[in-house]
C-alpha cells in the first residue's frame, strides 16, 4: 500500500469525511466495515487517520491511510521512515492516540474552514467585478458586511475503538461526549457530526435536548455523566424522566415505541447514545 500524501486541502470532500481508526478491534462486519471499503474505493473522497499501529490493519487490508497520529509506541520502527512524511508523532501522555488523533482532524477541519472562506472570498470578488447579482455563496447584510455560508457538514467517523482492552475501550467510548462538546465550542457555525461504530452498534454524543428516529421496537440506550440531569423521553417504551444517571446501566436497553422520539434534557449536559445494530 502507498501512502497518500496531502499536499493541499483543497480536497474539501475528503476533510469532510474523516476516518479515525483507533488500534483496537478491527472492523469485521456492518457499517464500520462498510465505511472502510468506501474509503478504499473511493480514496478522494475520505481522509483516513490511523492511532499509532493501527495502520498496520490499513496496510494489510490495503486500505490508504492520510495521516498516522500518536506516540508512534506500537507501530513497528521498520515503518517510521517508510512513512515518515504522514507521521504526526505526539509524545505526550496526557491523553491517548484517540484524543490526539482527534485534535489532529480538528485542526484539518480548521484549516479547511478556512481554506473555504478564502476561496469563497476570492469567487465573490471576482464576480463582484463582473456582475451585479449576489452570489449564491454569501449572503448581505444592510451595511453591505459579507457573511460566508460555511460548507455543509463535516463529518468524523471513529472506528476500531473498542475490543481488545476494555480499559481502553471504555476511555475511547467516554471521550465522545468531551468531543461533541469541543466540536460545538470550537466550530459553532459549523455541523460537524462525530460518531463511533463498532461491530455491534453506533455510539452518537448528544449535548441537550434531542429528535431522534428509529424503527418502532429498535433498541437504544442511554448513558450521562451528569447526576443533575433529568431526561423526559416520549416515543420510548420505557420513560426516563425519573432516571438518576449515578450509574452507567440505568437508562439502558430502551426500546422505541413510535419512529419518533424526544429526549428533553432538564438541562445542557454530556450524553451518550447507543443504537445497536
Amino acid at each position: 500500500m502507498k501512502a497518500s500524501q496531502k499536499t493541499s486541502t483543497s480536497d474539501t470532500n475528503a476533510v469532510s469525511n474523516i476516518i479515525i481508526l483507533c488500534d483496537g478491534d478491527f472492523p469485521t462486519q456492518g457499517p464500520g466495515l462498510q465505511v472502510l471499503r468506501q474509503a478504499a474505493q473511493a480514496k478522494e473522497e475520505y481522509t483516513v487517520i490511523a492511532c499509532d499501529g493501527a495502520f498496520l490493519h490499513l496496510l494489510q487490508n490495503n486500505i490508504k491511510c492520510d495521516y498516522i497520529v500518536g506516540d508512534m509506541d506500537t507501530l513497528p520502527k521498520k515503518y517510521h521512515r517508510q512513512f515518515k512524511q504522514i507521521i504526526h508523532k505526539e509524545e505526550e501522555q496526557d491523553y491517548n492516540d484517540l484524543a490526539k488523533a482527534f485534535r489532529f482532524a480538528n485542526a484539518l477541519i480548521e484549516k479547511d474552514i478556512k481554506l473555504h472562506k478564502g476561496l469563497m472570498t476570492n469567487q465573490i470578488t471576482s464576480r463582484k467585478k463582473n456582475t451585479s447579482h449576489a452570489p449564491q455563496e454569501a449572503l448581505y447584510l444592510t451595511n453591505n458586511k459579507l457573511i460566508i455560508k460555511p460548507k455543509s457538514v463535516y463529518n468524523i467517523t471513529i472506528l476500531g475503538a473498542t475490543g481488545k482492552r476494555e480499559d481502553h475501550a471504555l476511555g475511547n467510548i467516554s471521550y465522545l461526549p468531551d468531543f461533541a462538546k469541543t466540536l460545538r465550542e470550537k466550530f459553532p457555525s459549523t455541523p460537524v457530526n462525530i460518531c463511533m461504530i463498532t461491530d455491534y452498534g453506533v455510539f452518537v454524543p448528544i449535548l441537550g435536548t434531542t429528535k431522534i428516529k428509529g424503527l418502532p421496537g429498535s433498541k437504544l440506550s442511554i448513558f450521562s455523566f451528569d447526576q443533575s440531569l433529568r431526561i423526559c423521553s416520549t416515543g420510548l417504551m420505557y420513560k426516563t424522566h425519573d432516571v438518576v444517571f449515578d450509574m452507567w446501566w440505568k437508562a439502558t436497553l430502551n426500546i422505541f415505541r413510535t419512529q419518533n422520539a424526544l429526549l428533553k434534557f432538564s438541562h445542557p449536559a454530556k450524553a451518550l447514545l447507543y443504537f445497536p445494530f
